[in-house]
C-alpha cells in the first residue's frame, strides 16, 4: 500500500509540473489553449489530488506535523501552499509579464525546497 500510494504521489507531481511548464509555454506564446478553462481546472485537482495523496502517505506512516520531529512536514505543507500561489500567479493573464516570469522561477525555487525537506526530513525554518 505505501509504495503504491508514494508512487502515485510522484507520478502526480511530475504530471502537475510538466502540465504547469506547457500552460505558461502556451500563454506566453498566446496558443488558443492558454484561454481554455479546462487545463487550469485539470492542474487544480491534479494539485488537489497530490494535498490528498500526501495526507494518506502522512496517516499511513502515523507522521505528526506537531511534533518536533514531525516539523519538516509542516513546512512541507506550507511551501506545497507557497507553490500553489505562485503557480496562480504565473498563470493569470492580468498580471504584469515581469510578474508572471518571477512567480513561474519562484515556483521552481518551492519546488526544490519541499524535494529538499522530503529527501532530508529536516525541518530548515521551525527547528524544533
Amino acid at each position: 500500500m505505501y509504495n503504491f500510494l508514494k508512487h502515485t504521489h510522484l507520478t502526480f507531481i511530475l504530471l502537475a509540473v510538466l502540465l504547469f511548464i506547457v500552460s505558461f509555454y502556451w500563454l506566453k506564446t498566446g496558443h488558443k489553449n492558454a484561454q481554455k478553462v479546462i487545463f487550469k481546472k485539470v492542474l487544480l485537482h491534479m494539485h488537489l489530488t497530490i494535498l490528498l495523496l500526501g495526507l494518506l502517505l502522512v496517516w499511513l506512516l502515523q507522521l505528526n506535523p506537531f511534533e518536533s520531529h514531525g516539523f519538516w512536514l509542516l513546512e512541507k505543507i506550507g511551501a506545497f501552499i507557497a507553490y500553489i500561489v505562485m503557480v496562480s500567479v504565473a498563470l493569470d493573464e492580468r498580471k504584469r509579464k515581469g510578474m508572471q516570469l518571477l512567480a513561474f522561477i519562484g515556483a521552481f525555487g518551492w519546488l526544490a525546497y519541499i524535494g529538499n525537506l522530503a529527501i532530508s526530513k529536516q525541518a530548515i525554518i521551525l527547528l524544533g
